[in-house]
């Protein structure tokens, strides 16, 4: 079994490479639904866990596609 703090770096590991709605709508300079709606369509690389979308961070401003 893992020790505790090699699982909270792992985790720390894979939160640093998402983001919410939220803030990738203030990243990327848009509303937060309309992040929504690119997460639904799936012009996002996007997860929905419950009601709250995680989206890779490393992707291009979709306001610059």
């Amino acid at each position: 079994m893992l020790e505790k703090n090699k699982l909270n770096e792992q985790l720390n590991t894979i939160m640093s490479q998402i983001m919410t709605t939220e803030e990738a709508a203030t990243v990327w300079g848009l509303s937060q639904d309309h992040v929504k709606r690119l997460c639904l369509s799936g012009q996002l690389v996007a997860s929905k866990r419950g009601k709250t979308w995680l989206i890779l961070k490393e992707q291009d401003n979709p306001k610059q596609r």
